[in-house]
């Protein structure tokens, strides 16, 4: 393969929860979170801090429907007539009507026209210039004929990105190709806008590769925030993967011709590493404190972050420090999106279920090919009441486990999701620049960087605002856990005026 890539097989069951003191004491282990939270601590108050998980897994899969252009036509409908009269009463036109046999379809509109059916063989533009001579007609009209047309694309020149050609059931699917961009209309929406580094992301996670020559140019502030002690600007490097992946779905630097394509195009990033840096070797991320998740939210606000993207969670109630600080943000004009979680239960995980954020569910490709390339749910995504949309998340088989582990020439990439991570990850196998990986934290990213569009497009929208047209906007892909639908970056953004 021409593309260097890195197979990380994130298990999603790893979402165990526990608490530790933020505040004296010892830990209290694995005990249950509180039933009922205080809605807000007084400064006398031990607050325990809740353990977050990143919001990646490993386990399957759109129909691409492919069309030719259609142009406008300019040709006259035949038999019809818009008519708009100076008043109530025209009795000359009547006759004028008659005489074409025109007989009304509909009541005068607001604008005052009414659509008049005509004899065969009378030409509606001769009819409509006859009328307009008559005083009582305030103007006369033929109507024309609309076409639906195919939206214009952008598509950047990254290599990964490949073409929609590749997601038929008969592509080569041992070929990298972001499938993800193109379910979701991505370079439909690039056509409307590419975004703008005045627009930024804040991606908490497990830092970024300040080193990957696909991200770093992005990345304008970083830091980190760990056990409470925030950290310079390069304690934000990368050393799990998760971060730099989710970074780049964002908002990797796209057609540079490298790589992979971001969904945020030109939008710029700022990130907090809240995570605590793995040991060599690990198979799993350690987890993050929610008081950490906090204080790196607190410091995405105050350095004008329009989108927050959290593809971590873990059990609810949210605790306090960390629901109030979303709550936060919220009110400040910041869109915060997180992960549903990766358990395939009827529930969603914090910060997911918090009030105002949109909460993102995984879509994948079931791509046996008998059947076409159709768009399901993930079988691990979390479902159900507060879920706002789903977004491509990957869903690879057992089997593409077993097989990506072995050899990437055996991988079907249209299982997973083809992204970037970091050259100095400690999981398993160690660092890489791409890698194929699958879950709700890979949705949410999809979300985070249409947000950032629909800002530039429209600074003045509010975060309920984005929230809603997303889901208003998602397409319906006939699966009962989709929540809205699963996500159209083309038709959120064409909502935003």
């Amino acid at each position: 393969m021409s593309l260097r890539l890195k197979v990380a097989l994130f298990i999603g069951s790893a979402l165990g929860v526990s608490l530790v003191a933020a505040c004296g004491g010892s830990s209290t282990g694995t005990n249950p979170p509180p039933t009922n939270p205080p809605a807000s601590p007084t400064p006398a108050e031990c607050i325990q801090s809740t353990v977050r998980r990143p919001l990646s897994s490993s386990r399957f899969p759109l129909r691409v429907v492919v069309r030719p252009v259609q142009t406008a036509g300019s040709g006259v409908v035949p038999g019809e007539l818009a008519v708009r009269f100076v008043s109530e009463h025209h009795p000359i036109a009547d006759i004028a009507m008659g005489k074409v046999g025109g007989q009304a379809m509909t009541e005068p509109n607001p604008q005052g026209w009414t659509m008049y059916k005509i004899s065969d063989g009378v030409d509606p533009s001769s009819a409509a210039s006859s009328l307009r001579a008559i005083p009582e007609v305030s103007d006369a009209t033929p109507l024309h004929y609309r076409y639906p047309l195919a939206p214009p694309t952008v598509t950047p020149n990254d290599p990964a990105l490949g073409n929609a050609g590749l997601i038929q059931p008969c592509g080569d699917t041992t070929t990298a190709v972001q499938w993800d961009m193109f379910v979701t209309n991505m370079p439909e929406a690039w056509a409307i806008t590419e975004g703008s580094s005045a627009v930024t992301i804040a991606v908490i996670d497990t830092g970024v590769d300040l080193t990957h020559n696909d991200i770093m140019s992005k990345v304008a502030l970083s830091t980190s925030f760990i056990a409470g002690v925030q950290g310079n600007a390069a304690s934000v490097q990368d050393y799990d993967g998760h971060g730099t992946d989710v970074s780049g779905i964002a908002a990797a630097d796209t057609s540079n011709g490298i790589d992979v394509a971001g969904v945020g195009w030109k939008t710029d990033l700022i990130v907090a590493r809240v995570f605590p840096t793995p040991a060599v070797g690990a198979t799993n991320s350690p987890g993050a404190s929610s008081g950490d998740i906090a204080l790196g939210i607190n410091w995405a606000v105050k350095n004008k972050a329009k989108v927050i993207n959290l593809s971590l969670g873990g059990s609810c109630p949210d605790d306090p420090t960390e629901e109030a600080a979303v709550e936060a943000a919220i009110t400040a004009g910041v869109t915060v999106v997180a992960a549903a979680g990766n358990d395939g239960t009827n529930t969603l995980e914090c910060p997911a279920a918090d009030p105002g954020v949109i909460s993102v569910g995984a879509s994948a490709l079931n791509d046996h090919f008998a059947t076409g390339v159709p768009e399901v749910v993930a079988s691990y995504s979390n479902f159900g009441n507060g879920l706002d949309v789903v977004a491509p998340g990957g869903d690879p088989t057992t089997a593409q486990v077993s097989a990506c582990a072995a050899s990437t020439n055996n991988c079907d990439f249209l299982q997973w999701i083809f992204n970037l991570y970091s050259n100095t990850s400690h999981i398993e196998g160690g660092g890489a620049p791409t890698v194929l990986i699958a879950g709700t934290s890979m949705s949410t990213p999809h979300v985070a960087g249409v947000a950032a569009l629909m800002y530039f497009k429209d600074p003045s929208i509010t975060p309920s605002v984005v929230r809603s047209t997303i889901d208003s906007t998602a397409d319906n892909i006939n699966d009962a856990k989709q929540g809205h639908g699963r996500l159209d970056a083309f038709n959120a953004l064409n909502a935003i005026p």
